[in-house]
This record gives structure tokens, C-alpha cells and sequence, in this order.
């Protein structure tokens, strides 16, 4: 099964602001479909000249997949980022914060 890939250069930028627009990329994407898909990888590239991805942005986009994978090492094993480390570090924050906010919602 070939890897999804989910180029950012290809979706404006510098900054990714705004939770609808992230949820608009996922529906265009079709993340809730290939969340189904067990086996399916999903390689993000984050071109160097990205400058911001908001926290409301990235869980637009990736927030429903967060929370089916339920641990960060799941999310982070079905979704491959390719990004600068100091992104990567806000993207650790950012799965780390769903899931923690779902266990409170949920009451767990």
C-alpha cells in the first residue's frame, strides 16, 4: 500500500493558521477514511520555509486522527513528519494537549 503524502508546500504557507482551514485540509485528504486504514502511512512534509503551524490548525487538520490513534506513539507511527525540530517539538505539544484535553472530556 502506497504512503499518503501531505506536502504543505502544496498548501499555502508560510503560516497555517485556523482550525477550519485544518479541517478543511483533512477533508480534502480524506484523514477520517484513512484513519480506518490500519496499514496506511501518512508521510507530512513541512517544507523549511514554514514559519507557523498554530496548535488550532494542526488539530483541524490532524486532531480527529490524535485522538483514534489514543497515544502519541501511535499518532507519531501511522503519521511521519518531516519537519524542522523546533516544529516537531510544537507538534509533540500539540498531540501530547488533545489527548490530555479528550481524557478530561471523556472523564477518564
Amino acid at each position: 500500500m502506497k504512503n499518503l503524502l501531505i506536502n504543505f508546500g502544496d498548501c499555502g504557507g508560510p503560516v497555517y493558521s485556523g482550525r477550519p482551514k485544518g479541517a478543511a485540509l483533512r477533508s480534502t485528504f480524506k484523514l477520517d477514511i484513512v484513519d480506518l486504514e490500519k496499514d496506511k502511512v501518512v508521510d507530512v512534509l513541512v517544507p523549511e520555509s514554514t514559519y507557523a503551524i498554530t496548535n488550532s490548525f494542526f488539530l483541524g487538520l490532524f486532531g480527529p486522527s490524535v485522538i483514534s490513534a489514543g497515544t502519541p506513539e501511535a499518532f507519531f507511527s501511522k503519521f511521519h513528519f518531516n519537519a524542522k525540530p523546533a516544529l516537531q517539538d510544537s507538534f509533540n505539544g500539540y498531540v501530547a494537549n488533545a489527548l490530555q484535553a479528550n481524557r478530561l472530556a471523556v472523564g477518564t
